[in-house]
């Protein structure tokens, strides 16, 4: 299992994963289900949005610096390989698979109560929040799981000399505390989606492929069902 990453981490590399857990763990320290609710009222999901991008955009950058001024660690290391057909292939039917589920499980279910909806809060309404919702949602994808899945199970290896498979059942779990704003409930569902995505990165060797279907989960939170169940409550 993810037995291609073989990372050497020097001073520089290991400065950087530093920064980027210290900037991680500013931001998770400071989102607790009731101040991330309270800054939402404040200060509007607008706002909300482009700082998660922002945050998962910075993260991600540093990840990949960290590989351009190390010579012991690659690209590679990060699971970020060129694409092959077969890889495209699955990213593209995964995706599309859990779009379709989503949408038939939101269908058949009807309204949901706000109480039992961990993202509640986060849903968008207008087509500027929709808008800002979907660049984070991209942000999100694409940065957690090159934080996450790329540099973390590698430093998990090349730092504190895990085996790979205990390095990605620690960055699943740290995955998981990152999204604490969500509540209990939340940390949970996101535990198992790092799950997901790490058996997948497994799989494929590929990180495109959990980024794709990362991207794909969020869309659908934050869009999708919305969408569907206005339209349900609007024809009823």
């Amino acid at each position: 299992m993810l037995d291609w990453i073989d990372p050497t981490f020097r001073a520089t590399e290991v400065i950087l994963t530093v920064l980027v857990i210290a900037v991680l763990t500013v931001t998770v320290l400071r989102a607790s289900p009731d101040r991330m609710r309270a800054r939402i009222a404040a200060g509007g999901l607008v706002t909300a949005f482009r700082r998660s991008a922002a945050t998962n955009t910075l993260t991600a950058l540093i990840a990949l610096e960290a590989v351009l001024v190390g010579p012991g660690l690659t690209l590679t290391d990060l699971g970020l390989r060129p694409v092959t057909l077969g890889d495209a292939a699955i990213a593209l039917a995964l995706s599309a698979a859990a779009a379709g589920t989503a949408a038939v499980l939101t269908v058949r279910a009807g309204p949901i109560d706000p109480d039992d909806d961990p993202l509640a809060f986060l849903r968008p309404t207008t087509p500027l929040e929709r808008r800002w919702a979907a660049a984070g949602a991209v942000a999100a994808g694409t940065g957690e799981e090159i934080v996450f899945r790329g540099l973390f199970i590698a430093a998990g290896v090349g730092v504190l000399g895990l085996p790979a498979w205990a390095a990605a059942v620690l960055s699943a779990l740290l995955f998981g505390l990152g999204h604490r704003y969500q509540g209990l409930r939340g940390v949970v569902a996101t535990t198992g989606a790092a799950v997901v995505f790490t058996v997948l990165y497994a799989l494929t060797g590929n990180l495109l492929v959990p980024i794709a279907l990362h991207i794909t989960v969020d869309l659908v939170s934050l869009l999708l069902v919305p969408m569907l169940l206005a339209r349900r409550a609007a024809a009823s």
